[in-house]
Formats: structure tokens, sequence, C-alpha cells
């Protein structure tokens, strides 16, 4: 009669050690997506800035611990927004991006957005480098300027 105690015991043990190790795991992801944005996606932003600027763009730059975005303007218009996105998606970090293009009216709206790579080739966030995403936001800034 007392073997169902100790079930319910067994259980309750189980999704606490279920619960502790999915947080371990965030915590990881938290960790490694803040130091992927520090040291990838900021770099290659800022580099696009400096040379954006020697063609009288202004750009902006803003970062949360997994998101990162650039804003590009000319002459106070919107040009581009470009976000790069991680996601934990399975377990394997993956890096998502979106692009927004100016409308009729200069709004910004979303023209593009998926994984940085294939779905075939999708790389854990750890693989890319800047200059991925320099030539990933490259393509998609042409692509931006060809609509005018």
């Amino acid at each position: 009669m007392d073997g169902w105690k100790a079930e319910l015991d067994a259980h309750f043990k189980e999704q606490k050690n279920a619960k502790r190790q999915q947080k371990n795991q965030d915590d990881d992801f938290k960790k490694s997506a803040k130091r992927f944005i520090k040291k990838t996606v900021l770099p290659a932003f800022e580099e696009l800035g400096k040379e954006l600027g020697k063609h009288k763009r202004e750009t902006v730059i803003d970062r949360k611990n997994d998101w990162a975005a650039l804003m590009v303007r000319h002459n106070k218009k919107k040009e581009i927004a470009y976000e790069i996105t991680l996601d934990n998606e399975h377990g394997q970090g993956l890096v998502s991006r979106s692009v927004y293009y100016p409308n009729e009216k200069g709004k910004l709206k979303l023209g593009i957005e998926g994984n940085m790579h294939p779905a075939e080739k999708t790389a854990p966030y750890d693989h890319i480098k800047p200059d991925e995403i320099i030539a990933d936001f490259l393509e998609s800034y042409k692509q931006a300027s060809r609509l005018k």
C-alpha cells in the first residue's frame, strides 16, 4: 500500500531534477548568447557603422543579451534595420535575422526573417563569424537600396 507514496516521491524528485537541469541549460545559453552578441555581432555592427559613416550614413546600434539591431539612416530617413536574434531551439543555439525595409511612407516594415543559414546548413551561433554577419547585412542593404 505504501508503494504509491514512493512513486509519488520519485515523481516529484524527477520533476525537481528536470527543472534544475533546464535552468542550468538556460543559464548556459544566456551566458553564451551574451558573449556571442558582445564578441561577434557588436564588432560586426561597429565595423559596418564606421564604413557607412564614410558614406554619410548615420547608424544606431541597440542590444540586449540575446538580440542586437543596427539601424541605418540617410538624411534623417530610415534606410534599413537589421536585427540578429539568438534562439535556444531544441538545445541548439541558432542565429536568426530580421531585416526591415522602408515602405512608401518611410516606415520600416519586416521584409526578411529567418535563420542566418539555410535549414539544412543551420549552424550553432558559435560558428558564425563577424564577416558572415557583415556579408549578410551587405546583401540586405543592397536589396534595400534597390527598392528606391
